[in-house]
């Protein structure tokens, strides 16, 4: 990973081989950002995408292992149980220019993930909420 920080964001190049979410907690830790949000583009070689459905309350989860390239990943940073917490959707593309899109669990880089990370002051926590049995921003 390098990374430039401008004003109080930052430019971050994953490089191949690190995991995204992995990368984004450790960066955020590491920097003290607790609140913030982000955009990336670039190329994955192994993804995990989930599905809520709000009714069950479950997620359902699929791995794919092939090149997909990341048409946009958007997210944001908030914490619970005092740790970076990261909420994160993306959109992809295979070989045939078809869409696979979800929730981001993990991806894994193929070429480079470059992330455009804005650092907020302040704080704002997730409590789980048992009607929606997600863990919703705590405002």
């Amino acid at each position: 990973m390098k990374s430039e920080k401008i004003n109080n964001n930052y430019i971050i190049r994953l490089d191949r081989g690190e995991k995204i979410i992995e990368s984004i907690k450790e960066f955020c830790t590491k920097k003290s950002i607790t609140l913030g949000y982000f955009f990336a583009i670039g190329a994955l070689d192994e993804v995990e995408l989930a599905h809520y459905v709000v009714e069950t309350k479950k997620y359902s989860s699929k791995k794919f292992n092939r090149p997909l390239e990341i048409t946009n990943m958007s997210g944001n940073i908030a914490t619970m149980n005092n740790e970076i917490y990261l909420h994160c959707h993306i959109t992809l593309s295979n070989e045939e220019m078809n869409a696979i899109a979800g929730h981001l669990v993990e991806g894994k880089v193929a070429a480079t993930c470059e992330i455009v990370l804005f650092a907020l002051k302040g704080e704002i926590n997730r409590k789980y909420d048992d009607f929606i049995g997600l863990n919703l921003l705590d405002m």
